[in-house]
């Protein structure tokens, strides 16, 4: 029982109400952008948790956005080129059409989750790039947005796709399309794949490289 109430307690502090920033001086999101794969394991599901403070009011408010489409036998995305394609117009599209604002400075309040605004932060980018998959014909259950933390020590949401080659990272922080496992996050939870509003915690911090070998047979 300790554990649990460990675990809700740590689920509780997860709002993200000030997301990492993608660097001023960083490249433009426009550039040439590669998906990177490898064959590396899922990310290990945890217990089930509380959603993140603001996505249950976001449900209320959408909830076509948060009911699954399609059977769970489609868990996972075939990924071939068509698709690498799909993931990358998405992601490129999506971080440069939403403006970053935090949710204190647009709202003035925190842990606003909103679909599609003008202004928002990386809650906002994972919610519109799930749904821009989704209405393109991905099944629900493989897009799956996660929670971790930065080597900086932020709380930072991105959206994963759980494919054939492992599960792949759209991120509002960077153009390239990664595998979990090579990103230098710590993850902490993420949506249930059988239902979007169900959370569950991740046993694993994502902390261990993988070989990335880009669709177009080259090292990234």
């Amino acid at each position: 029982m300790s554990k649990i109430i460990s675990h809700i307690a740590i689920a509780a502090t997860l709002g993200v109400s000030a997301c990492a920033q993608f660097p001023d001086d960083a490249v433009s999101r426009q550039a040439e952008t590669k998906v990177a794969y490898a064959a590396t394991s899922p990310i290990a599901d945890g217990m089930n948790t509380i959603p993140p403070a603001g996505f249950v009011g976001f449900c209320m408010r959408t909830p076509a956005a948060c009911t699954n489409r399609g059977a769970m036998s489609e868990a996972r995305v075939a990924l071939d080129d068509k698709t690498a394609a799909m993931l990358v117009a998405v992601n490129d599209r999506v971080n440069n059409a939403i403006i970053y604002e935090s949710d204190p400075e647009h709202y003035g309040v925190a842990n606003r989750w909103e679909l599609n605004p003008e202004y928002g932060d990386c809650k906002d980018y994972a919610l519109a790039k799930r749904e821009a998959l989704r209405a393109a014909g991905l099944p629900d259950s493989a897009l799956r947005i996660a929670i971790v933390r930065t080597p900086q020590d932020e709380l930072h949401a991105v959206l994963t796709v759980d494919t054939d080659k492992g599960a792949l990272v759209m991120d509002s922080l960077t153009s390239d399309i990664r595998p979990w496992s090579a990103t230098s996050y710590q993850w902490l939870e993420r949506q249930a794949g059988d239902d979007p509003l169900h959370w569950v915690s991740l046993r694993s911090d994502g902390r261990t490289a993988a070989a990335r070998v880009s669709l177009r047979g080259q090292e990234s």
